[in-house]
């Protein structure tokens, strides 16, 4: 028992013994001298108990460990191989070692995997220089010639987190309320008041979706490659990464797939640029408007998506003192992006988005991705199939407002 509990249990059997005292109908000078000391030592006993308060709290601080179960977790999460997981499986093999318990660990946060195994998104987060075997384009998979200390090839930022949309981890059945009406402030006089409007919300549930990415593998890559697990993580994530990007902008709503903006746009403002060139004139403009209809009070919160061939109209054209246009542009609003991902280029025109895309759009993502090694249906051909399952949607909130689409931008260079 600590000192502070035996202070605290003689403290109330002091109390008990000087209330009985004080029971009686007329106290002795027996029961006084009692109940004097009974009070001496209670005061004593306070000191000594405070003290040892202070004592056991400041052993407490000394001896207190932090609950590192979630770092050590994420420390595995980030060391988990998918080489391994691969090697194993192809050998028909369970798992062992960190990558079961990481896996048994998911599975008891997020459910059983349905189709494979269910790794960390942590596996794809690594990137490293590495040798690797040339890939084979015309075969779909890796061929067997080694080049030494190559580097596959870079991986581009995604597309929609430059356009400000935010990755959150969800379970079960999210709902995101939008503050449609109601809300108002007023300016009132001493002892006046004003009456509160109702307001009314708007509420958007996203469904899941489910994201595969298949990658067929030779065995001989397998047992030749030491660079396996960095290859790995580098076109898996970046299948994933580029069908992500594609969902959120260009994402049609069917056939399985989430709404993108190109879908959702009939809510957002709609600009016809009618065949003409982008210019910095045009960018500005717009996304002052945008900033009015957003409540903005810079243009740091407005982000710019456009095409690749925007990118170069802009580089193209300088206002005679070798500062470009997109010199211009980049200093009045900070956030431009382009990339092939945002629209599909029609005889030579595209579509760009502007956007005060922070806090209003989001790509749910429920539970870890599962990874499937499938040996067999590709095994007259000594490959593997893998297929990486993810589940995922796109959610875009006050579209009205904070979203605009430019159509019918031309290609000038």
């Amino acid at each position: 028992m600590l000192k502070s509990q035996e202070i605290t249990l003689a403290q109330s059997k002091r109390r008990e013994k000087m209330a009985n005292i004080q029971k009686a109908d007329e106290i002795n000078d027996e029961g006084r001298t009692e109940l004097r000391s009974l009070t001496n030592a209670y005061e004593g006993a306070e000191v000594e108990l405070r003290a040892a308060l202070l004592l056991e709290d400041a052993e407490r601080e000394k001896i207190k460990a932090p609950d590192k179960q979630e770092t050590d977790f994420g420390r595995e999460c980030r060391t988990f191989n998918l080489a391994s997981v691969v090697e194993a499986l192809e050998g028909g093999k369970g798992l062992s070692g960190r990558e079961l318990e990481v896996s048994q660990e998911l599975e008891q946060r997020n459910g059983k995997a349905q189709r494979g195994v269910a790794f960390p998104w942590e596996a794809l987060e690594q990137r490293a220089d590495a040798t690797v075997t040339t890939p084979d384009t015309s075969a779909g998979d890796l061929a067997s010639r080694p080049t030494m200390q190559a580097l596959e090839r870079l991986f581009e930022q995604s597309a929609a987190q430059a356009f400000g949309v935010q990755t959150l981890q969800v379970t079960g059945k999210p709902r995101f309320p939008e503050m449609t009406a109601g809300a108002s402030a007023s300016w009132v006089g001493e002892g006046a008041g004003t009456d509160a409007a109702s307001i009314t919300t708007d509420v958007k549930e996203p469904t899941i979706k489910t994201l595969s990415a298949r990658y067929l593998l030779s065995r001989q890559a397998i047992r030749e490659n030491s660079a396996l697990q960095p290859m790995l993580q580098r076109d898996l994530s970046e299948v994933i990464r580029e069908a992500l990007d594609l969902a959120v902008f260009q994402g049609t709503g069917s056939d399985h797939q989430p709404a993108g903006l190109d879908t959702l746009v009939p809510g957002a403002r709609t600009i016809d640029h009618a065949g003409a060139v982008l210019s910095y004139s045009d960018l500005v403009k717009w996304a002052c408007d945008l900033m009015a209809t957003a409540k903005l009070n810079d243009l740091s919160r407005v982000h710019v998506a456009g095409v690749p061939f925007m990118l170069g109209d802009l580089l193209a054209t300088s206002f005679g003192d070798g500062l470009t246009q997109y010199d211009a542009a980049k200093k009045a609003i900070p956030n431009l992006m382009f990339s092939n991902q945002v629209s599909a280029v029609t005889t030579d025109t595209a579509d760009m988005y502007l956007g005060a895309t922070s806090g209003h759009s989001f790509v749910p993502m429920w539970g870890s991705p599962e990874l499937l090694v499938d040996p067999y249906s590709e095994s007259k051909t000594g490959k593997l199939a893998l297929t990486v399952f993810s589940f995922t949607d796109v959610l875009v909130q006050r579209l009205g407002t904070h979203f605009t689409k430019v159509t019918n931008v031309a290609k000038g260079v």
